[in-house]
């Protein structure tokens, strides 16, 4: 697998990983605009002369945030002895799979789930194409 920080390849055995966690992650951009704009949206809806703009600035709101939560990314952190080693970001459903995967074959059911194991193989031929 890849390392996220030094974009090396690096081999660990499934015996030897101690612990699995998965870190979410959410663009922080997008909830700043829908922030923003909600926030314009509440002046409008305060102000005397708001001349209907509430309605479209909360609709860019609900949308951004509607983005932001499709945006989410996830990445999963393998402890292995001494040292952690992160995976690149993917989306959420590929994380779980590789993490169950990962989690049946350390105990001893090797890929008995065939689609998680050819998402482990997808998985690792897409992390060394993006180096």
């Amino acid at each position: 697998m890849r390392e996220v920080q030094t974009h090396k390849q690096i081999l660990v055995s499934i015996d030897s990983i101690s612990a699995i966690k998965k870190f979410k992650t959410i663009k922080i951009h997008n909830l700043t605009c829908a922030l923003g704009a909600f926030l314009v949206a509440g002046a409008a809806a305060y102000s005397k002369e708001s001349y209907g703009a509430t309605v479209p600035f909360a609709l860019v709101g609900l949308a951004l945030l509607v983005s932001a939560q499709a945006s989410r990314q996830a990445s999963l952190a393998f402890f292995a002895d001494r040292e952690v080693i992160q995976t690149a970001y993917g989306t959420l459903p590929e994380a779980a799979t590789l993490m169950t995967a990962i989690r049946s074959a350390r105990n001893g059911n090797r890929w008995r789930n065939r689609a998680a194991y050819e998402l482990l193989v997808w998985w690792h031929s897409y992390i060394t194409m993006l180096v």
